[in-house]
C-alpha cells in the first residue's frame, strides 16, 4: 500500500504504524516530531493506549471496584487482566507490530467525535463482558480460574477488532 493510500484511510491514524517518528510536548507550547528507538516508540505507544483505554474505560473500572470481590479470580482479577490485555494489544496494533482483524491497514483510530463515543461503547462493553462475563462463565463451569481466560480472550478480541470497526463507521459517514 502506498504512503499516500495509507495517510488517507477514513477514521485511521497509519503513521506511528510506519515510522518511528513520535510527536512530543515539551509542556510549553512546543511539539516536537522526534526519532525514537523501537523500544522508545513501544513505551510512546503503550503510554497514549494506556491512557485512552484507562479515561474511556473509567466507568466500568470504576463500577468494579465498588463490586465486592475478595475472590482470587473474581471480578477485579478479571477486570484487570483486561484492561492490561487491552492496553498491550491496543499498544501493538498502535505501532504497526501487529495487525488488525478485518483490514489491512496498520494503525489506530483517529480522535473524531464519532470514534470517540465508539471507543466509549467498545472500552466499556469490552470491560464489562469480560470481567462479568469472565467470572459468570467460570462460575458456571465450575473453573475459577477461567474468569481470567475469557478475559484475556475478550480483551485480545475487542482491541483487534476496533480499527477495522472505526474504519467502517468513519468510511460510512464519509459518504
Amino acid at each position: 500500500m502506498s504512503r499516500d493510500r495509507r495517510d488517507r484511510t477514513p477514521g485511521r491514524r497509519t503513521r506511528p504504524a510506519y515510522t518511528r517518528k513520535r510527536q512530543s510536548w515539551y509542556g510549553y507550547g512546543t511539539i516536537a516530531s522526534l526519532e525514537k528507538s523501537r523500544f522508545g516508540c513501544f513505551l510512546h505507544d503503550l503510554t497514549s493506549i494506556f491512557g485512552e483505554v484507562s479515561i474511556i474505560g473509567l466507568p466500568v473500572l470504576l463500577l468494579v471496584g465498588m463490586t465486592d470481590s475478595t475472590a482470587s479470580y473474581g471480578v477485579t482479577a478479571a477486570a484487570i487482566v483486561a484492561w492490561l490485555t487491552m492496553v498491550l494489544v491496543g499498544t501493538l496494533v498502535r505501532g504497526g507490530w501487529v495487525r488488525p482483524l478485518g483490514t489491512e491497514t496498520l494503525g489506530w483510530l483517529t480522535f473524531s467525535p464519532a470514534l470517540i463515543a465508539l471507543r466509549f461503547v467498545h472500552y466499556n462493553t469490552a470491560l464489562a463482558v469480560a470481567s462479568y462475563g469472565g467470572v459468570a462463565v467460570a462460575v458456571a463451569v465450575g473453573v475459577p480460574p477461567l474468569s481470567v481466560a475469557v478475559a484475556v480472550i475478550v480483551g485480545v478480541g475487542s482491541m483487534l477488532a476496533l480499527p477495522a470497526i472505526g474504519e467502517s463507521i468513519a468510511r460510512s459517514r464519509r459518504q
